[in-house]
This record gives structure tokens, C-alpha cells and sequence, in this order.
């Protein structure tokens, strides 16, 4: 419109559809053209040398099998309007497109689910609208009723018995026996009519937490929605398809827990991919937040903030996913700021990268996460007080042959600055092994006390 070939926003919605405000750029619109020329197969969409800018919107992937080039990151570089938030998004952000609630997600058995396994048995098979190839969330609980506890994985085959096969195997022991519980239930109740609804009173003290009203959770094999909750009193619709029969009772005692089910994902982008591009961003420079299987090759991400216009950010925001991969790829933050994985994203890799000002953290149930031959350039302050966060809740972390430079952090490995209340941490060692770290003012170099599952090795610790 600046330039006088549309004369309104209604004249340029004549030729492009999708615009929805006068603030998209010529360089986001010839973006969202490309992508919408992709086959459904998809494609890659190369940025030439420039610095291109997207006004309206962050750069949005939002669709599976997407590659982008460019011309090397000090060439190509995408970046964003001030008033933009986030630089470089893959999926809509975490739970959208999940497809959740007591009457919709998938119930399996108290015994399936062990780790290394690669099948779950669904309580009421003929419920499950579920095909080879969709992707799924397994979940067994929570942080209290947050953070979910699980992982995403692919449907290969759903048997006439309940048996749900999967590609990868388990990654973690998703049995009832150990389940992220949150609650107890206090007294015996019986279960309602199908769609009926009981009042349950819930135990009280330390460690013992309520749902909130919407919340579904699982009682056992039994998936109920949270209608009300008054204190540690809750009322629970029985929506569960796959639930016992009316007048089964429920006895005191009983753990309650964001919902033990199978959970499916219809919005999270797939098999995205990125090399020699520089992305700028504000608050946050990129989410791979519910994706699955990402990679990042020879890319630089720039948070630069120097204005302070917004509170918070990340340089990297992963809540929930799977496979994300960076390979020599660049991290800096202006002013000094961290990334987290999150809720449940596993196998992430961090390969012969570089961190200036920024962190890597690994959080909330994280699981096989790997940083290897990196470097790290950290001053710390009171927003980065640390170099890498491998949290207590997280399981097989990896790492090592690391070199690594801080001043003034309150750490360099911290377990601390995790989530508390699970009832279930990680399974797998954490390994943090033939590193050398040249320290400056720091508080300390290892976490204390260090846990069982911690094993340190071959370490070289260097104070000037």
C-alpha cells in the first residue's frame, strides 16, 4: 500500500486473501506465497542475500516438510517490526491442536506403556480415531497438573485388540505404578452414570495439590473432567468412554493426576528444516515449541533487546516435542538472557555450537538431551546466572568435550532452577564428562549435594 499500487487494505485483500492487516511486508507476503506453492510434499524456499523483514506476524513455518535456505547467516538474515514478539515460529505454540478433554483422549491399561516397549494397550480400542503415521502425545501425569510428563510419538498400527503400535520406543516407564500423581483421593466414592458427575473430596497437606475446574484428569484407568473445585473439594463428570461401570467405587487412597492417556496432535509442524540463515528477534528469536523432528544447520539466532521493550524472552522456547537438532549454529543474546526446553521435549541435540550470553537449559521432564563439542561465552547477571541447566525432573543428558568460559554466575551445572513437585523425575544418568570450564567469580562450578544419577568426569575446571 506504501507504494501506491493498492489504494486499501480491501484492494490488497482483492489480490492477496490471507492478508489481514496493512502492516504485512512485501518480503512476509512473497513469503507466505512461497509456502503456499509448496506441494503437499514440500519444499524449500531459498533467501538470497538480504535482510528481510516480516511486519505483521512472526515468520511462521505452520506446515510440515519445510526447508529454507539462505546465502550463509551473515548474508541472509530475517528479522521482525519492533512491535513483534517473537522472530521465527515452527508450530502454533504448545497444546493447540492437541486434541484433549475426557470424552476425546484414549485411555490405555494400568500395565502397558513399560520403558523400551513400542506398543500401549488402549482400554476401548473402537474409540480411537487414530492412523498410521498421526502423531500422538503420550502422557502419564504431570507436575501437579501442569507441566505434562510424556512424549510425542508416531502411530504405526492400531489392532482390532487395543494394541497401539508405535515407531519409536518408550522412552520412559509410563506404567500406572509410576505415575505423575499430584493428588489422593480422601474417602471411597462410586462412579456416576456415564456423564453424571460426583463430588470428591481430595486429601490435604504437603505435596498434595487440587485441579482446577476444566482440568481433565485420570483416576486409575478412569478419565474424569474437573467440573468444579472448592479448596480440596472437586466435582467430576464422567465423560471417559473407556471407564469402569457405573457404581465402581474408587477407594481413599487413590492418586489423581492430569490425565494417563494417549493424546492426538494435529497441528504441530513436521520435518522442518533450516541452513545459513541469521534470525533477529525480540522477546524470543525462535520456538520449536510442538514440533517434531527439526534441524538447524550452520544458522545464527540473535535476541537483541537493547531497548528493553518487552519483559521476559528467550533466546530458544521449547515447550514440548520431539527431535530438535542445532549443528553449528550460533546463540547470542543482547542483553543476556537463557532458552528452555520444556514439557517433556526429548532428544535434543546441540552440536558444535556457540553461546554468547545465553544458556542452554534443560527442564521440566526433558529427556535425551545432548550437548557436545559447543562453546561457551557467558558473563552472567541477575536474568543468566548460569551456563547449562540439567534439571532434576530431566533424564539421560549428555554433556561433554565442552569448552566453556564464565564470569559471575551463580553456577555453571545447575540442577536447581527446575520444576519440584513431581512425584517422578527422569530415568537415565545425566553424564558430565571431559569438559573444560575457565571460571571467573563464580559461585560454584558443580551442582550440590550431586545426585546418584549425576556421573562427572574427567572435567577440567581452570581459575585464573
Amino acid at each position: 500500500m506504501q507504494s501506491g499500487r493498492f489504494s486499501s487494505l480491501h484492494s490488497l485483500r482483492r489480490a492477496y486473501p490471507f492478508v489481514d492487516d496493512a502492516r504485512w511486508t512485501v518480503d512476509e507476503v512473497a513469503f507466505e506465497l512461497a509456502k503456499r506453492a509448496l506441494p503437499p510434499a514440500g519444499g524449500t524456499i531459498h533467501f538470497p542475500a538480504g535482510h528481510y523483514v516480516s511486519g505483521r506476524h512472526s515468520w511462521r513455518i505452520w506446515r510440515d516438510h519445510v526447508r529454507l535456505t539462505g546465502d550463509g547467516p551473515d548474508h541472509s538474515i530475517l528479522s521482525t517490526a519492533p512491535e513483534i514478539e517473537d522472530a521465527l515460529s515452527l508450530s502454533p505454540y504448545r497444546h493447540i491442536g492437541w486434541i484433549e478433554g475426557a470424552a476425546h483422549e484414549f485411555a490405555y491399561t494400568a500395565d502397558s506403556g513399560q520403558r523400551g516397549g513400542s506398543s500401549l494397550k488402549l482400554k476401548l480400542p473402537s474409540q480411537a480415531d487414530l492412523s498410521p503415521g498421526d502423531l500422538v502425545f503420550v502422557r502419564n501425569g504431570a507436575n501437579r497438573f501442569d507441566q505434562d510428563y510424556g512424549e510425542f510419538n508416531v502411530v504405526t498400527a492400531l489392532d482390532a485388540d487395543g494394541t497401539l503400535h508405535l515407531q519409536h520406543p518408550l522412552s520412559r516407564d509410563y506404567t500406572l505404578a509410576k505415575l505423575n500423581w499430584a493428588g489422593e483421593v480422601a474417602s471411597d466414592f462410586s462412579l456416576p452414570r456415564r456423564k453424571g458427575a460426583v463430588q470428591v473430596t481430595l486429601r490435604k497437606g504437603n505435596g498434595f495439590f487440587a485441579p482446577s475446574r476444566g482440568t481433565t484428569v485420570s483416576i486409575g484407568e478412569n478419565v474424569f473432567r474437573v467440573e468444579q473445585q472448592n479448596g480440596n473439594t472437586i466435582r467430576l463428570a464422567n465423560l471417559g468412554p473407556a471407564n469402569d461401570p457405573r457404581g465402581t467405587v474408587i477407594p481413599a487412597g487413590s492418586k489423581i493426576a492430569k490425565s494417563r492417556t494417549v493424546l492426538k496432535l494435529t497441528r504441530s509442524t513436521r520435518h522442518f528444516r533450516a541452513e545459513g540463515l541469521q534470525i533477529v528477534g525480540r522477546r524470543k528469536v525462535v520456538s520449536i515449541s510442538n514440533s517434531y523432528d527439526v534441524a538447524f544447520v550452520d544458522c545464527t539466532f540473535r535476541r537483541d533487546l537493547r531497548d528493553r521493550a518487552f519483559r521476559g524472552g528467550l533466546t530458544l522456547d521449547g515447550d514440548g516435542g520431539r527431535f530438535a537438532r542445532f549443528e553449528r549454529c550460533t546463540f547470542i543474546a543482547t542483553p543476556a538472557i537463557g532458552m528452555q526446553m520444556a514439557r517433556s521435549f526429548g532428544d535434543i541435540v546441540f552440536s558444535a555450537c556457540t553461546f554468547k550470553d545465553t544458556n542452554v537449559a534443560f527442564t521440566e521432564f526433558n529427556f535425551r538431551g545432548e550437548v557436545s563439542d559447543c562453546t561457551f561465552e557467558i558473563e552472567g547477571t541477575a536474568a543468566l546466572t548460569n551456563v547449562v541447566i540439567v534439571g532434576k525432573s530431566c533424564g539421560d543428558l549428555r554433556v561433554v568435550d565442552n569448552r566453556i568460559r564464565a564470569q559471575g554466575v551463580k553456577t555453571v551445572f545447575d540442577t536447581v532452577s527446575d520444576i519440584h513437585s513431581q512425584k517422578h523425575g527422569g530415568e537415565g544418568d545425566v553424564v558430565i564428562r571431559h569438559n573444560r570450564i575457565e571460571v571467573r567469580d563464580v559461585g560454584r562450578v558443580f551442582p550440590l549435594p550431586h545426585s546418584h544419577r549425576l556421573s562427572l568426569a574427567d572435567n577440567q575446571v581452570v581459575q585464573p
